[in-house]
C-alpha cells in the first residue's frame, strides 16, 4: 500500500472560476480576427469542435470556432467543459502555455483557508527521497509483463515522458506499445505516422511517441472500444481490457507497455462500481500490471485541489527531473489518490522564447529557429521531408514533427526537430499556405 502524504479529511472549500489570465499577443490575435473576421471554412452549423474538417487535419480550424461561437460552445459543452476541450486544442496547435492557462479555467477554484492548510501540509513534510523517475520505473518494470502509464489530453509532456520509457523498456523485452489514442477502425495505419494513426495521435509530440516507438521495433496496437459513444463506462473499460488481453492470446510471452487516459489505469474499484480498464485486465488475465499516474502531480493537475497540492508540494520540493517520491524506500502517493503503483512528479516546465524546454525530447530534438518569410505569416509548421514526399508533396493528412504561432526572439519561431530533412509551411492565420523551406537539420 502507498504510503499517503495529504489527508482528505480537510473540508475542501470551492469557488466557481478561475482568475483570468492575460492571453499572449498571437492567442488575442487569433481570438479577436476570429470575432471581427470570418475564417476560411468557418460553418456557424458546427455543433462539435473538431480537428479534421473535410477529412484533413487544420490545426486552427477547432480555435476558429472555440472563438468564434465561444458562448455556443459553452452551452453544448458547459463552461467547464469548453475551456478543457480549447485547451486540447492549443495543445495540438504547439502552444502548451495557453493549454494550461485554459484548463486552469476549468477548474473550480480552493478556498484560501483550505489553501493555506495544504501548504502547511506540505511545509512540514520530511523523510521524503526524491528518485529519478525513468530509472525507477524501469526497475519496477523489469519484472512486469504489463506496464500502464496514463496521460491528460491536454499535456503532450506526459507523451514525452512515455517516450523517454520506451529504450529502457525495449531493452527488456517489452515489443508491444498499446495505446488508447490510437485508431481501431478499418480506415486505420499503425505502420506510420499520420492522420489515420489516431485522433489524438495528430497531435506532434504524440506523433513522434509514435514514430520513435515504430522505430524502435514495437509493434503499435489500438484497444479502443469503437462504441465508447454508446456504452456505458464500464462497458468501455471491460472491451478495452480484452483489447489488451487479445494481445497476451495471439502471442503468449507478450511483453506490453500501455499508454491511456486519466484513471482508466486505475486497479481500484471506484465507489460508483465502475471497474477502470486496468482492474477489468487483471481480473480478465491474472496479470497484476505495474501503474504510473503522471496526471495528478502535472503543473495545474487534474483538478482545483490538485493543482494547489502541486503548487505547495514543489514549493517544498523544487524538483528539477520527472521524480518518484520515496519514503523509507517505498512509493509515496503525494495526492491521497490509492488507485495507482506509482506517481511520477514532473517539475514546473522551463519555456524558452515560448516554447517548452521539454519539447527536446531528452536531448533526441534540438532548438532551431526559423525566421518567417513575410509578416503575413502566423503558423509555421515543420514536417519530415520524405513524409510529404511519399504524400504527393502535401501536408493535409501528415502530422507536423512540431508546431507553432508564437514567435521568440527577434520575431522568429522556436521549433524542437531532431536531425533531419525537413519542409516547413509557412501559413497565415486564414491557414493558407505562403511559402515553403526545405531545411536539413544536422
Amino acid at each position: 500500500m502507498l504510503q499517503k502524504l495529504f489527508l482528505f479529511s480537510v473540508l475542501v472549500i470551492f469557488t466557481a472560476g478561475a482568475q483570468a489570465q492575460e492571453l499572449s499577443q498571437p492567442v488575442e490575435q487569433l481570438r479577436d480576427y476570429c470575432k471581427r473576421s470570418i475564417p476560411t471554412g468557418y460553418s456557424p452549423r458546427l455543433n462539435i469542435l473538431s480537428l479534421t474538417p473535410k477529412s484533413n487535419l487544420h490545426y486552427l480550424f477547432p480555435l476558429y470556432h472555440g472563438f468564434r461561437d465561444e458562448e455556443k460552445f459553452k452551452k453544448i459543452y458547459s463552461e467547464k467543459g469548453y475551456y478543457d476541450e480549447m485547451s486540447q486544442y492549443f495543445a495540438f496547435a504547439g502552444d502548451y502555455h495557453t493549454a494550461l492557462q485554459y484548463l486552469e479555467k476549468s477548474f473550480d477554484s480552493v478556498d484560501d483557508d483550505v489553501r493555506k492548510k495544504v501548504y502547511r501540509t506540505a511545509a512540514g513534510l520530511k523523510n521524503i527521497e526524491h528518485v529519478n523517475a525513468r530509472r525507477y520505473i524501469g526497475f519496477a518494470a523489469k519484472n512486469r509483463r504489463v506496464t500502464m502509464i496514463n496521460e491528460a489530453f491536454a499535456k503532450p509532456l506526459h507523451r514525452a515522458f512515455t517516450l523517454s520509457l520506451l529504450a529502457d523498456l525495449y531493452r527488456q523485452g517489452y515489443r508491444y506499445l498499446a495505446m488508447e489514442m490510437l485508431n481501431n477502425f478499418s480506415n486505420q495505419n499503425l505502420t506510420k505516422e499520420g492522420m489515420h494513426t489516431g485522433y489524438y495521435a495528430s497531435e506532434p509530440v504524440a506523433g513522434e511517441l509514435v514514430r520513435f516507438a515504430l522505430e524502435m521495433g514495437y509493434t503499435l496496437v489500438p484497444y479502443e472500444d469503437t462504441a465508447a459513444s454508446v456504452h456505458t463506462p464500464n462497458q468501455r473499460d471491460s472491451i478495452q481490457a480484452e483489447h489488451l488481453y487479445s494481445i497476451l492470446q495471439k502471442d503468449s510471452s507478450a511483453r506490453i507497455l500501455v499508454h491511456a487516459s486519466f484513471a482508466h489505469i486505475s486497479k481500484k474499484q471506484g465507489a460508483d462500481g465502475r471497474i477502470p480498464m486496468a482492474l477489468a485486465f487483471w481480473r480478465r488475465s491474472g496479470i497484476e500490471p505495474l501503474t504510473i499516474d503522471q496526471t495528478d502531480m502535472t503543473e495545474e493537475s487534474n483538478f482545483g485541489y490538485g493543482r494547489v497540492i502541486y503548487q505547495a508540494y514543489l514549493q517544498k520540493f523544487p524538483l528539477k527531473e520527472p521524480s518518484i517520491a520515496l519514503i523509507n524506500n517505498a512509493p509515496v502517493n503525494v495526492t491521497d489518490k490509492d488507485l495507482y503503483d506509482l506517481c511520477v512528479i514532473h517539475p514546473p516546465t522551463v519555456f524558452q522564447d515560448g516554447r517548452p524546454s521539454w519539447l527536446n525530447l531528452g536531448g533526441r530534438r534540438q532548438p532551431t529557429y526559423i525566421k518567417p518569410t513575410s509578416p503575413a505569416v502566423y503558423l509555421v509548421q515543420a514536417y519530415y521531408l520524405d513524409e510529404i514526399e511519399h504524400n504527393d508533396n502535401t501536408p493535409w493528412q501528415l502530422v507536423p514533427a512540431d508546431q507553432t504561432y508564437v514567435t521568440g526572439g527577434k520575431k522568429n519561431y522556436l521549433l524542437y526537430l531532431r536531425k533531419n530533412k525537413y519542409k516547413i509551411f509557412f501559413r497565415d492565420i486564414n491557414y493558407k499556405i505562403l511559402s515553403t523551406l526545405n531545411i536539413d537539420v544536422n
